[in-house]
């Protein structure tokens, strides 16, 4: 019995050490981000060639495409609410459905930059004032927390569901969508 534990036990020391181990992120937790660190990034300029008509987003498939004259020209991989099913109600941790526009696009200090939806929208609100339930707000497409503001857990956290009812890109891409919408960009999210 000893022999058998003693050889599990080298077994999973040994898968540990050459990495075979699951892949959980490392790096610092916490921290924040500054104004200058989501300012003057090249992707991130606004540029008129590659002005986006709309996004869609399709949470089954945790995809974000964008639109510029009826055809997709980027398609990006998400992170969703960290609980599924759509939106109802402030901190449900769920991702809403329908139809909604970009209010602001600005710096975030813990999420690296954010860019606001209007919702809830008047079918939200409609829905849980018939739950009886207050519907929540300030959902946005935003990037990475700091501890992975470099890329390294992109891979970790793009195969897990964990934001508070958000749209999460990686940093990279969302400098990409940044350079790419304007304030009043339609946003449509589908199941």
């Amino acid at each position: 019995m000893k022999k058998i534990i003693l050889s599990s036990l080298i077994v999973l020391i040994s898968l540990f050490v050459i990495g075979c181990a699951p892949s959980v992120p490392t790096g610092v937790t916490g921290g924040y981000y500054t104004s200058a660190d989501c300012q003057n990034k090249p992707d991130a300029i606004f540029d008129p060639s590659r002005a986006a008509d709309k996004i869609v987003i399709n949470k089954s498939e945790h995809k974000l495409y964008v639109y510029k004259d009826g055809k997709v020209i980027k398609t990006f991989p998400v992170s969703l609410g960290s609980n599924p099913g759509r939106k109802l109600s402030r901190g449900d941790l769920r991702t809403p459905v329908g139809r909604y526009t970009i209010l602001d696009k600005r710096c975030h200090p813990i999420k690296y930059r954010a860019m606001t939806l209007s919702y809830p929208n008047a079918e939200d609100r409609a829905r849980a004032a018939k739950a009886g339930v207050d519907p929540g707000g300030q959902i946005t497409i935003h990037g990475q927390p700091h501890w992975n503001a470099d890329g390294h857990g992109d891979s970790y956290t793009l195969s897990h569901d964990w934001t508070n009812g958000c749209i999460a890109l990686t940093n990279k891409d969302l400098d990409w969508l940044w350079g790419s919408v304007r304030v009043g960009t339609p946003v449509i999210i589908n199941e």
